[in-house]
This record gives structure tokens, C-alpha cells and sequence, in this order.
């Protein structure tokens, strides 16, 4: 719903340069079931392909997918066949396919690039590699919206499998911040907030102007992940302020939850600016 919120005003904002082109690097299948509405949802491939068409705002001139799952995979070519030259899509893991889904974007294009891992997938040298694609030759970068996976990722494989977590950092600065919490030094959330401080540094040190992060809970509190947003453009923070927002409100009105991504703190408020 924040991914569709946000593509929709992207789409919007495209509307005089005619045209955008969209990144998905761990594109699944191209739908998911919700158990709430009991009916298959689109899901961010067939999202991006679709952001702008209710309103007649420009289309993405093409989706760039990687998806390295067999059965996901064809499952993904199955819904997006009607999209013709709309779509290129990579059966590959996309830190190794970087290089290639980049060459079919023009480098002086609105881009946007949706990087969602599980776990530990998402290298940090992609995350440069997208960052630097557009650097000489357009006024803004590709914008990137990350999934950084807290405690449904690199926060469980710190103890045994440190290597993972630095390939995620780029960096073993996190190391720091992990002795602490072991050491009780800083409690959990603390040490929540102080990787998500250390990304967001990275993500500056790349040159993105605007580095946002919102944390995402279960419906009873339980921290889960954040999303990462990293922009050039004056816009990107206003907008995503507002679809975080219009997605609170929209799940009251949908689900009759009281909410569904919990945020304790006015919509603002963000974790890179603590400490």
C-alpha cells in the first residue's frame, strides 16, 4: 500500500518529462494472497506497472525485475506476459545482476528502485551501484526505497553469521553497536536505532539529499522492519510523509484496525535524527 501510494504520485510528478522507469530487485511473484480480504493482491512488480493508469498519469516505460526462485519466477513471467516490452526481467540474484538491469535504463531518466530482501540478500555495493548509475549524467539519482531488515533480518544472524551483516553495512561499523547490546550497554531499541542511524549515513555518504526511514510493526506492536527512503528530489520527503499517512488511513477505513503499521511517533519524527 505505501509502494502503491507513492509510484502513484512518482507517476504524477513524471507527467511533463513523459515517462519513468522502475526497479524491483526482489520481484517474488507478482501477487500475494491477503488472508485478511481473503483475495490475491498485486505485488510490487505489477504494482509499478500499473502506478498512474487511474488517474492517466504516465505509465513506467519499462519495469527492470530480478527474481532468482524458480516457481517464483515463472510465476512473475506468467503476470506480467500482457505487459509485452514493458517488462525485462532477470532470473538471477540481483547483486550479481546489477550491472545488466541498469543498462536498460537511460541515464538521464526519473527512476525508481524498489529493493525489498528477506533477510541479508541485499549487498551494499548494489545499493552504490544503483546509487551511482545516474551520478554524472541527470540532475537527480535513481530514488531507492529499501527494506532494511531489523529484526526479521541481520539482527538475528549478527551472533553466526557476521560476514552477512557486513555485506548488508558495506561496513563493520556495526560491529560497535552490537558489543554494546551485548554488553547491555544500550537496550534493543536502542541498538535498533543505531543501525538504522549507521545505514542512513551510508545512504548520505552516497550523496541522496533526503534519507528517511520509517519503522514498520505487526499489528501488536512488535517491531518488524524499516523502510528506507533515499531521494534527491525536494518532493520525495513531502510525498512520502503524505503516503505514509494516507496508507494509516486507509487501513482504519479497510480493515477496521486501529492501525496496521504502527508508528509511535508523529509521521516525522525519524530515527536518523536521534543521538
Amino acid at each position: 500500500m505505501i509502494l502503491e501510494a507513492y509510484l502513484n504520485s512518482f507517476a504524477q510528478a513524471c507527467k511533463k518529462v513523459g515517462g519513468w522507469y522502475a526497479l524491483d530487485l526482489f520481484a517474488g511473484a507478482g501477487g500475494n494472497w491477503s488472508e485478511i480480504r481473503g483475495v490475491e493482491r498485486p505485488s510490487s512488480p505489477i504494482i509499478a506497472l500499473e502506478a498512474g493508469r487511474k488517474k492517466a498519469h504516465p505509465l513506467a516505460t519499462k519495469l527492470v525485475a530480478a527474481e532468482n526462485a524458480d516457481r517464483l519466477f515463472e510465476a512473475l513471467q506468467a503476470r506480467t506476459t500482457s505487459y509485452a516490452d514493458r517488462v525485462t526481467l532477470f532470473k538471477e540474484d540481483a547483486n550479481e545482476a546489477i550491472t545488466r538491469m541498469l543498462v536498460e535504463l537511460p541515464r538521464n531518466a526519473p527512476a525508481f528502485a524498489f529493493l525489498d530482501p528477506e533477510g541479508s540478500e541485499l549487498d551494499w555495493e548494489t545499493v552504490r551501484a544503483i546509487a551511482d548509475y545516474q551520478r554524472d549524467s541527470s540532475r537527480t539519482k535513481i530514488e531507492q526505497l529499501i527494506l532494511f531488515p531489523t529484526d526479521t533480518g541481520f539482527m538475528r544472524l549478527a551472533p553466526e553469521r557476521p560476514e552477512y551483516v557486513t555485506r548488508i553495512f558495506g561496513n563493520e561499523d556495526w560491529r560497535a553497536i552490537y558489543a554494546r547490546r551485548v554488553s547491555n550497554e544500550i537496550t534493543a531499541d536502542e541498538a535498533r536505532s543505531e543501525y538504522v542511524q549507521l545505514y542512513g549515513l551510508g545512504l548520505r555518504t552516497l550523496g541522496y539529499k533526503t534519507v528517511l526511514d520509517r519503522q514498520i510493526t505487526k499489528h501488536n506492536g512488535q517491531p518488524m522492519y524499516f523502510l528506507m527512503f533515499a531521494t534527491d528530489h525536494g518532493a520525495g520527503e513531502r510525498i512520502m510523509d503524505h503516503c505514509f499517512d494516507q496508507v494509516r488511513v486507509r487501513v482504519r477505513e479497510e480493515l477496521g484496525q486501529s492501525q496496521l503499521f504502527p508508528v509511535r511517533e508523529a509521521p516525522r519524527r525519524s530515527r536518523l535524527n536521534e543521538g
